[in-house]
């Protein structure tokens, strides 16, 4: 490895590995290091998350993200590809130009999707990188061989860019609605929206951002309301036990049921079931 004059940190590939969703929290192990990144997508599918962000990325894809950054990535269908950390401040005038363009109005995940002919100049680029600094420390050539390489990539990031945000767009829709059609199935179960989130390959701080800015509310206070509409379905047309009613709503605690349930309507649940049974319609 050349360590001379070298703003490179590291030039890794990684291979085939998928995650299951029933991993739940372990999908998205968020970190961040000191350098900056750049990674190429060369096959399969997956997830990108920071706390603001959850990106699906394929193959062809051209990957920024800024030292100190959180994220964490997750594989859908097996990938390979090739990352490179760097130390912004080591890099040349031009290449730190070109990099930094990419954060011009955001300091979080950028992503490219190349085209076909792009992408295939991008990887190669990338392993004649990977060549020279494998190499015992030799002439400027090898060091200036590196730097055009390198800003080869990133000139191909910004002929191909497409912003985080508009990526987003394109997405946050039908998300929504699956996460909706999951809570609405699922109220009545022990689940969290952690595992939510994670069914669909979304951070908790990522999912409930979205989810509060389209509904005015938290994913974790609408469960809660869904469940507490239905044990008055249940409390005013049934004649269950309350403990059962809680535990068939999807409350694990009796307790936590009784003080949500008196919180929201203001009597307790046996209350509400004597002044409400009466209104039902007589056949």
């Amino acid at each position: 490895m050349n360590t001379g004059k070298n703003f490179v940190a590291s030039i890794e590939r990684f291979m085939p590995h998928t995650f299951q969703a029933k991993q739940g929290e372990g999908l998205f192990m968020s970190h961040a290091h000191e350098y900056d990144e750049l990674t190429l997508i060369l096959e399969g599918e997956g997830y990108y998350s920071s706390a603001e962000q959850n990106i699906k990325v394929a193959a062809g894809d051209l990957i920024l993200i800024s030292s100190g950054t959180h994220h964490g990535f997750v594989c859908t269908q097996p990938w390979q590809g090739i990352s490179v950390h760097f130390f912004y401040s080591r890099m040349p005038a031009y290449s730190q130009y070109l990099y930094s363009q990419a954060f011009l109005n955001s300091t979080q995940i950028r992503m490219a999707h190349l085209n076909e002919e792009d992408r295939i100049w991008a990887e190669i680029s990338l392993s004649r990188m990977e060549k020279e600094w494998h190499m015992k420390p030799g002439s400027d050539l090898s060091y200036d061989l590196r730097r055009i390489v390198f800003e080869t990539v990133l000139l191909l990031f910004h002929r191909n860019t497409i912003t985080a945000q508009a990526l987003e767009k394109t997405t946050d829709k039908e998300i929504f609605q699956e996460v909706l059609k999951e809570i609405h199935r699922s109220y009545n179960m022990p689940i969290t929206i952690k595992e939510i989130a994670s069914h669909h390959f979304l951070s908790e701080s990522v999912l409930r951002k979205k989810f509060s800015q389209a509904l005015g509310i938290s994913p974790k206070q609408y469960l809660i309301n869904l469940r507490l509409e239905e044990a008055k379905r249940l409390l005013q047309q049934t004649d269950k036990p309350i403990d059962s009613i809680s535990s068939a709503v999807g409350f694990t605690s009796s307790s936590r049921f009784y003080e949500l349930f008196e919180k929201s309507v203001g009597v307790t649940p046996l209350t509400w079931r004597k002044q409400n049974q009466n209104l039902l319609p007589h056949n």
